[in-house]
């Protein structure tokens, strides 16, 4: 009878040692998951932009699984907007152990207007394969751009390379660009002057060119073109104004490349 009695203590003990064993197990896979750090996102983009324009971005995704234990961090991005036309996220999703992205947003083709850049942001671990998303959104002005137009001409005898031309609002630089002109040819420069709020009033626009070898000049032969515009204070001419005052300079450089001299050749 003892020996029946031990018997049966030790399967019962083992029945619960077994039991217990797989209660821990069960217990431990909730707990792990609860135990998982929050996702955090930092995403780096312009607060406005023109339509059409392309703008890069900069996503940063931590935290989750992916960062507690090791695995992979995957974005998915998409434009929310009430017309989407033209526009596109490029790439659209992509998945690295990094968390860090870069990618470029293009404006849809309609100002003015506001989207959402909408971001769907994933953190898997890799040997479990459990994880965690986060949504988030975040919003981008599209402002009508006003386009500065200038034409530069190579009066040389052989092509010039690496010209830098620079564009200014106000003495504040804009932007510059970098461009080649073949010899006895011209090049049109086009900056998109992209503008939230532009005061009422005198505004001078400048283009400069910085050509180390002096041959690209303007019509006039100076490398520097200035232009003053007026800004009124019913609806929005901004725009209408610069296009005005850039058809009257296209029509004067043209005039003027008409009627200016040969130079000499020097003795």
């Amino acid at each position: 009878m003892k020996a029946k009695a031990r018997g049966r203590f030790f399967s019962v003990l083992l029945t619960m040692v077994v039991l217990a064993a797989g209660l821990a197990a069960l217990v431990s896979l909730p707990q792990q998951a609860s135990a998982y750090s929050g996702i955090e996102i930092q995403f780096d983009h312009p607060t406005f932009a023109g339509r059409s324009q392309t703008v890069q971005c900069r996503l940063a995704i931590s935290g989750g699984p992916a960062g507690d234990y090791g695995g992979n961090f995957t974005y998915k991005a998409e434009i929310v907007a009430d017309n989407t036309t033209g526009s596109s996220v490029t790439p659209s999703t992509q998945t690295s152990e990094s968390g860090t992205f870069n990618f470029n947003v293009t404006m849809p083709g309609e100002a003015p207007q506001t989207i959402k850049i909408k971001i769907n942001a994933t953190s898997k671990e890799s040997i479990t394969r459990e994880s965690t998303y986060k949504v988030r959104e975040y919003q981008i002005d599209v402002v009508e751009p006003i386009e500065i137009s200038a034409t530069v001409y190579n009066t040389g005898a052989v092509d010039a390379v690496g010209v830098t031309a620079r564009f200014y609002a106000d003495g504040t630089i804009l932007g510059t660009q970098t461009f080649d002109v073949p010899s006895g040819g011209s090049t049109e420069l086009l900056y998109n002057w992209t503008w939230m709020d532009v005061p009422s009033g005198k505004h001078v626009v400048t283009v400069t060119v910085d050509d180390p070898s002096e041959i690209v000049e303007f019509s006039d032969g100076n490398n520097v073109y200035t232009m003053t515009v007026y800004i009124g204070d019913q609806g929005n001419p901004i725009g209408a104004v610069l296009t005005v005052g850039v058809i009257i300079m296209a029509v004067l450089v043209t005039l003027t490349l008409m009627q200016k001299p040969a130079k000499r050749r020097k003795s």
